[in-house]
């Protein structure tokens, strides 16, 4: 079963709780009408040492750095991506500097001032995991690859095996996460994060998941 990608509305509100241990960051580019990730090569400090492998880079298409988490809809019974700016997962980092994790981390997204490009407000809080158990967290990364169409032949992923975090048989083993660094944090670009969803696993193996046309960002 696939995965959907979430953003936060222009009205109304994201109301979940996170499912990740950790934010997984990722640059993306807006590419002849859909959301794609940047392939450029960085070094061990966020620096841009080769963008020859990345072809908007090549084309000088501006990036965009957003997160991305796991996150369960308790009420609607659904298990999704989130994606947000890095500005606005401001919270959800200061939430795991806080507790070690962001897996139980409830919260709710929404832009006060009901803009399409308005500014995310994500509010933060703890959840009671021993009344309200969650479902096992996807991988995100492979998660992702299927929702912007990606070959997954050969796909290559680091990640690190947390530690301490077996509450769950295997969970550790099975469920491998993507820990951010701190610098990719800093860059506070103005981004608008307010871009319509990609279609479903569903929608494409039915033939419906033709992409939608998304604006070009100003």
């Amino acid at each position: 079963m696939g995965f959907s990608l979430h953003r936060t509305p222009s009205t109304g509100d994201v109301r979940a709780v996170i499912t990740s241990d950790d934010l997984l960051v990722c640059d993306t580019h807006f590419w002849h009408g859909r959301t794609m990730p940047c392939e450029r090569l960085l070094n061990d400090q966020g620096h841009t040492i080769d963008d020859s492998p990345c072809h908007p880079c090549r084309e000088k298409v501006a990036y965009r750095t957003h997160c991305y988490v796991a996150a369960y809809d308790s009420k609607k019974s659904e298990h999704f991506i989130f994606e947000c700016t890095t500005h606005a997962a401001k919270a959800f980092a200061e939430y795991r500097e806080a507790t070690g994790s962001l897996r139980g981390c409830a919260f709710r997204a929404s832009r006060p001032k009901g803009t399409p490009n308005g500014k995310v407000l994500i509010e933060t809080a703890p959840s009671n995991l021993a009344k309200y158990p969650l479902p096992q967290p996807p991988n995100v990364v492979l998660a992702l690859a299927v929702i912007w169409r990606l070959p997954l032949t050969g796909l290559a992923i680091e990640h690190d095996t947390t530690s301490g975090m077996n509450d769950q048989a295997g969970y550790a083993r099975k469920n491998p996460t993507v820990h951010t660094k701190p610098d990719r944090m800093r860059p506070q670009r103005t981004q608008p994060d307010n871009m319509p969803e990609p279609p479903t696993i569903g929608e494409v193996l039915s033939g419906n998941g033709k992409p939608k046309k998304e604006p070009v960002p100003s």
